[in-house]
């Protein structure tokens, strides 16, 4: 799975002072990122929403 910078292609300036992209992992998964002000709950947040997007998407894909 990709993280969530990848998901949402931010510029640098943004992920590069990120908490998420610090740590090297997803902001859902430490619920602290750049778009965690904007978006209290992660059901709400694009990102999110592409991601699951995304897994569904690579369940129903043929291995």
């Amino acid at each position: 799975m990709k993280n969530c910078w990848n998901l949402k292609g931010c510029p640098a300036s943004y992920y590069l002072n990120c908490a998420a992209y610090e740590k090297r992992v997803s902001c859902w998964e430490i619920k602290e990122g750049c778009l965690c002000r904007v978006h209290e709950r992660c059901e709400d947040c694009p990102i999110y929403i592409k991601h699951l997007a995304d897994v569904k998407q690579s369940k129903k894909e043929p291995s």
